[in-house]
């Protein structure tokens, strides 16, 4: 897997006054994870095998209080996302279609409360948003005539998608996240995929991202929220 570091370095400085947002109410950290994506229509059989594209997801995180169990979400990403296509039986039809972004979402967090096996849980957020990534390298790899052209012309360079996950909190520091991300802006213009390609009209050409990975907060004081009890009457 290539990895250019001139982006990680630039999410890095944007980062460095993390501390003194820390003080100031903020929360600060890193995220880091896997990315596992896929291109709708880009595929070349019917027999398709779909999110087979595996990069990384790396940056930085600030959020903040909007409400007692509501938080904002600011996020600056290397996002690493794509195509790729195995090879068949005779070896033959592999592709792989590799794109890099720089990407900022932006979401809100909720936290929820349920009961699992008669114990309320308050360690799960649900959040939502959007993002904005611009694509600063491509690369495009085949050995058949499956493979798509790689030049300019054919791509979207820039990238707004929606997003929604789930975030568990291990601590009031450290969190584990899952989300999915889909494109609404197509990655590969739709005119560019190109008969023998499965192709679709809804969603053709859009990022589709699955997303794992941990994001670990510095110097936050918050604590989290308590699910709510009965608390009984005083004693007159």
């Amino acid at each position: 897997m290539k990895l250019n570091y001139r982006p990680l370095i630039m999410c890095i400085a944007l980062l460095m006054p993390a501390g003194n947002l820390a003080a100031q109410g903020f929360n600060a950290g890193i995220s880091t994870g896997l990315a596992i994506s896929d291109i709708n229509g880009a595929n070349a059989s019917l027999n398709r095998k779909a999110f087979h594209k595996l990069g990384v997801n790396l940056g930085g995180v600030v959020n903040f209080k909007i409400a007692p169990k509501t938080l904002f979400q600011f996020e600056i990403n290397y996002s690493q996302k794509g195509s790729l296509q195995p090879p068949d039986s005779l070896n033959n039809g592999y592709y792989k279609i590799a794109l890099s972004y720089i990407e900022i979402p932006l979401l809100l967090r909720q936290q929820i409360y349920f009961n699992w096996k008669g114990k309320k849980i308050n360690k799960v957020d649900i959040e939502i948003g959007a993002s904005y990534g611009k694509m600063f390298q491509r690369t495009v790899i085949g050995n058949t005539n499956y493979q798509l052209n790689g030049t300019q012309e054919y791509y979207n360079t820039n990238d707004v998608s929606i997003l929604a996950g789930l975030d568990y909190n291990f601590t009031k520091n450290i969190c584990f996240n899952f989300r999915y991300s889909n494109s609404v802006i197509p990655a590969i213009k739709r005119n560019a995929l190109r008969a023998g390609f499965v192709s679709q009209t809804f969603n053709r050409g859009n990022n589709m991202v699955f997303q794992l990975g941990f994001k670990f907060l510095f110097g936050t004081k918050q604590k989290t929220t308590s699910a709510p009890t009965d608390t009984p009457a005083p004693t007159q």
